[in-house]
């Protein structure tokens, strides 16, 4: 079968859209189409590492939970203003006499500013058995207020009748 001219010059100008088609259009569009998929497999990666920093996440709330319930506390009563710390001194020498604690001596020292809070050096010099300065450390544990013993010295009064004990401790406080 023999094609004439007419086909030839038709078959010519399809086959030259096709290349035309091929160069100009299929490999811009190629090209494109592997630079998409070369962004989208970058953005896949990061995806999947800012999902495994994500994961991180929930574990880190849970235990913020748990820290919550577990410090659960009146913050602003343990952590009272200037203006209550008479009233500390004398819950202080109340729990030295009801514990029947005698030469009692409480020298506050002067406040040191911190940048979140304040805190108070308190002396403290007194005698009586060790039982009750037991009690007594435990009533100042169990006090509202924060409160942290530095230093303890126990050692026999000089009458020889109980112990004689020396204690710091500081309070902590908010200028507010």
């Amino acid at each position: 079968m023999r094609l004439s001219r007419d086909n030839l010059i038709v078959l010519g100008i399809l086959a030259a859209i096709t290349v035309g088609y091929v160069l100009l259009v299929y490999r811009s569009q190629s090209s494109a189409l592997k630079k998409i998929d070369a962004g989208t497999a970058q953005t896949k990666r990061e995806l999947e590492q800012n999902m495994a920093a994500a994961g991180q996440v929930p574990p880190l709330l849970r235990q913020i939970g748990q820290m919550k319930q577990r410090y659960n506390k009146d913050w602003t009563r343990r952590l009272p203003q200037r203006k209550e710390l008479a009233g500390f001194l004398g819950e202080i020498a109340s729990n030295l006499v009801q514990e029947n604690l005698s030469n009692q001596i409480i020298q506050p020292g002067s406040a040191i500013r911190g940048p979140l809070y304040n805190r108070l050096p308190i002396r403290m010099e007194f005698e009586g058995e060790f039982l009750a300065l037991a009690r007594f450390l435990k009533r100042v544990d169990e006090m509202t207020r924060l409160t942290r013993v530095e230093h303890l010295r126990i050692e026999p009064a000089s009458d020889g009748r109980g112990l004689s004990m020396g204690l710091g401790m500081n309070i902590y406080f908010t200028e507010k």
